[in-house]
């Protein structure tokens, strides 16, 4: 996969990925607009997306004996640059900002409250465009994650895992409010998060499966892969179905409270904004030890996957054994890899 690497040297250039809106100059603003309008038509801002060497990740069959039987594709995302799906989003969501002059490349800083990935992301692309990045996330996450972020360039402030992913998002406001010129991604209302999914995952899974889908399993966080696919796959074929995967212990789409749990990426406690609960057919929980058994298992058949992708397996597998649905074509979403989560998986 062809794209450039914004940390090169240690003085990053702000030229060092191409801008999200090349028209942009660093310190001039652009005309500004709503928080959450579209930016840009829909083609316009996918190609400059894909010319920034995010997307186009692979989609593979998982092996028979892991996933229930045959007919299970996984979208590998651990191939985007910063090595998950949540380069997509948060590439969509500094586009976005850039191009309604809420942020000016060279200036600015760039807040948001995270488990990781997104926090990952946008902290690389804040670093190559020039902004300040603080991260809010919680104490829990991992040692990976928190190394990463360091490594590029974030300020990092950790909320208790108890208080849960509320209070990193309420620890953001705070510093957004504090600091001059701060923009909050804020991806749980965002909707250049369920874009992104809309204007380029959905497309690519379908492209990539021929249409061939019958059932869409997806992990639930904020939403937005789930709506952003969800909506695309629905468009094309109204017979997909969409099937949420969502923690056991905090199953709050099947509503029950918010509770901690132990897979990463999967929901904060809530149903975030970005959700879209129209397009969800059915609701599967999962328990946290089935999610890490089935990222273990698949890592030792080599395909290194995140915790989550373990959850989206464990119940693809299930799914795949019911016989309503013998012959079915199910997709799924693996967000990122394993070596994230070694820390973890180990211990």
């Amino acid at each position: 996969m062809s794209g450039v690497n914004p940390l090169s040297s240690s003085n990053a250039s702000v030229a060092a990925i191409p801008a999200p809106y090349p028209d942009l100059e660093k310190g001039k603003a652009p005309q500004t607009g709503n928080r959450n309008e579209v930016s840009a038509s829909p083609t316009a801002k996918a190609a400059r997306f894909f010319g920034s060497g995010i997307g186009g990740t692979p989609t593979l069959e998982l092996p028979a004996d892991l996933a229930g039987g045959r007919g299970v594709f996984a979208k590998l995302e651990k191939y985007n640059p910063y090595s998950s799906i949540k380069d997509r989003p948060a590439w969509y969501m500094l586009a976005g900002a850039e191009a309604r002059g809420q942020l000016v490349p060279g200036t600015g800083t760039v807040v948001e409250a995270t488990s990781g990935n997104t926090g990952i992301a946008l902290a690389g692309f804040a670093r190559a465009r020039g902004y300040r990045c603080i991260i809010v996330l919680p104490d829990s996450a991992s040692k990976e994650r928190i190394e990463l972020l360091k490594f590029f360039g974030a300020e990092l402030e950790l909320t208790p895992s108890e208080a849960g992913y509320t209070a990193a998002i309420e620890k953001a406001q705070q510093l957004r409010d504090a600091t001059p010129g701060a923009w909050f991604a804020c991806q749980h209302e965002n909707a250049d998060n369920v874009l992104a999914h809309y204007e380029t995952t959905g497309p690519e899974l379908w492209r990539d499966l021929s249409g061939n889908i019958d059932i869409l399993v997806c992990g639930v966080g904020t939403g937005g892969t789930i709506s952003g696919i969800g909506k695309y796959l629905k468009e094309k074929n109204p017979e997909i179905k969409i099937i949420a995967v969502e923690p056991s212990r905090s199953a709050v789409l099947s509503g029950k409270l918010g509770g901690i749990h132990r897979i990463p990426g999967l929901n904060g406690g809530f149903v975030a904004a970005t959700t879209d609960r129209a397009l969800i057919d059915e609701i599967v929980t999962v328990d946290d030890e089935d999610a890490w058994v089935m990222a273990r298992k698949l890592a030792a058949a080599g395909i290194v996957a995140g915790i989550s992708s373990g959850a989206v397996t464990h119940v693809c597998r299930h799914v795949r054994q019911r016989a309503a649905v013998a012959g079915a074509r199910i997709a799924t979403i693996f967000p990122d890899s394993g070596e994230r989560y070694v820390s973890l998986l180990s211990s």
